[in-house]
């Protein structure tokens, strides 16, 4: 039993070695990519007139490339820190937090997003409610390929817990990966929309509450993300 204990001690500071490790480079790579977008910028200001459509059109691409990287680095620091501090206690009036979520995301205009009914208010850290709820959303607006897409937001309340559900009508998720993509880093071949994060970060944030997450999905119909938080 000693020897055990041992063992779990050993892989819990390790693992907090790593987190606090991936969090430092990530920030010293967020610093020098952010400082390459700047100089990118500059070039297409000073010489985009000199260097022609197509040499612009390289630099846009570039861009993208170290805007996606720029998201991928800020994912790695935001799952490096889930764990790393106490859970705050706010109260979240999820009506009034989900609005905000949603504006803040940029929506195309082919696709609506509504909350059935009302939302409860919670005691939760309001910032790791937030990207529970920010990456579910985007991923059900991002990969959306319908002409008219929805996505519903809806909760059912039990004795002990709520259960949230985020549905959209989009190409679903086959159901060999329905394990999966809770995985770092499993993009689904959707790397152009996506970090390979976002469920990872939403399932650990769940961990920490004692909350679950699964999902119910069929091909080209799409898919419902079912996920719990306990009443406390």
């Amino acid at each position: 039993m000693h020897q055990k204990e041992q063992l779990l001690l050993k892989l819990q500071y390790q693992n907090e070695q790593l987190n606090d490790y991936a969090h430092l480079v990530s920030h010293d790579l967020k610093s020098s990519i952010r400082s390459l977008s700047a100089l990118l910028s500059w070039i297409k200001e000073d010489c985009g007139e000199k260097i022609g459509e197509e040499s612009v059109g390289n630099l846009n691409l570039m861009e993208e490339k170290i805007d996606k990287m720029d998201k991928f680095l800020e994912d790695i620091i935001n799952y490096s820190e889930i764990g790393a501090t106490s859970l705050k206690s706010n109260t979240i009036d999820l009506n009034k937090k989900v609005v905000k979520i949603i504006e803040s995301i940029h929506i195309p205009k082919n696709i609506s997003v509504v909350v059935n009914g009302n939302l409860p208010v919670l005691k939760a850290d309001a910032r790791r409610l937030r990207q529970v709820f920010q990456n579910l959303i985007i991923n059900a607006v991002n990969f959306n390929n319908k002409e008219v897409g929805l996505v519903e937001i809806g909760v059912e309340e039990a004795d002990d817990f709520f259960t949230f559900s985020i549905k959209d009508n989009g190409p679903g998720i086959p159901k060999e990966y329905h394990e999966k993509i809770f995985n770092t880093f499993t993009t689904l071949g959707y790397q152009e929309k996506s970090t390979g994060m976002g469920l990872s970060i939403v399932k650990r944030v769940l961990d920490l509450y004692g909350g679950e997450i699964w999902l119910e999905s069929e091909v080209s119909k799409g898919s419902t993300f079912y996920f719990t938080i306990p009443k406390k």
